[in-house]
């Protein structure tokens, strides 16, 4: 019996052409938790970015694609980049141009922008900050930096920070995150907060840092509007984001009527 579900939020929950949660989904998602199912957003935005979604929907948090846990205004689970790996990031961008955003719980820092960083923006109606200089920055708790660059271009970086990996869900962007983190690190430790065994949890993706989720899922499901990649990955692909892909999926497993 599924008692758990986690939804990613760009792509999933929130439409590219809307940028809102659609009617039916909050619906949905209304009738899970009256059913007692807890609902838990699973994103690689930071808890200070979450503002696209009405958070009294969800009863739990995986943010930074999975690094920074929380419920209840209790931390559940939390690991930080390694400072020696911020400290080369921000040498490395010094001799190398390129956009990107250090990111902690309650702030995120940009240190330029350009056409990439635009188009970043606009696809998820993001209001871009003011760029600021990277002072400062090695002693703060940075969890992910959003490095604003093609896949080709990620590599020069991701060798000067040993510490860490890159996850996309887009070519416009890669997270970078602590190596050994994804977001099916943030389920597990949902779900031994909750009790939860893996066949009990559902989760809902469209991008390629959602693969390692609906793996350890017991029932993953891919958005009609994912990669191939995402889709070859899930139990059950269902319908676009735009097209009552939520409730449809909901439905065929009988979560809702």
């Amino acid at each position: 019996m599924i008692k758990a579900v986690f939804f990613d939020i760009d792509g999933t929950l929130v439409s590219f052409r809307t940028h809102v949660v659609p009617p039916s989904t909050r619906y949905a998602i209304a009738q899970l938790r009256e059913r007692g199912v807890k609902t838990i957003v699973a994103t690689g935005r930071s808890p200070y970015l979450i503002d696209n979604i009405d958070r009294k929907d969800f009863d739990a948090f995986l943010t930074f694609n999975g690094q920074y846990c929380y419920a209840g205004g209790r931390t559940i689970y939390s690991r930080l980049i390694p400072r020696v790996d911020i400290e080369n990031a921000i040498d490395f961008f010094k001799g190398n141009p390129m956009s990107c955003a250090f990111v902690g719980v309650d702030f995120w820092s940009l240190n330029r922008i350009d056409s990439q960083t635009l188009e970043a923006a606009r696809l998820v109606d993001f209001h871009l900050p003011e760029p600021s200089g990277m002072d400062g920055l090695s002693q703060k708790d940075i969890y992910q930096l959003i490095a604003f660059c093609s896949p080709d271009r990620e590599h020069p970086l991701l060798r000067r920070m040993p510490g860490c990996a890159g996850t996309r869900w887009t070519s416009l962007f890669t997270d970078v995150i602590p190596v050994g983190g994804g977001k099916h690190v943030g389920m597990e430790r949902i779900a031994e907060w909750y009790g939860l065994r893996r066949d009990e949890i559902m989760a809902f993706g469209d991008g390629e840092n959602d693969i390692s989720m609906l793996h350890y899922a017991g029932t993953g499901v891919a958005m009609g509007n994912a990669d191939n990649e995402v889709k070859e990955a899930a139990d059950f692909v269902t319908t676009g984001v735009d097209d009552e892909g939520i409730p449809n999926a909901l439905r065929h497993f009988g979560l809702i009527v």
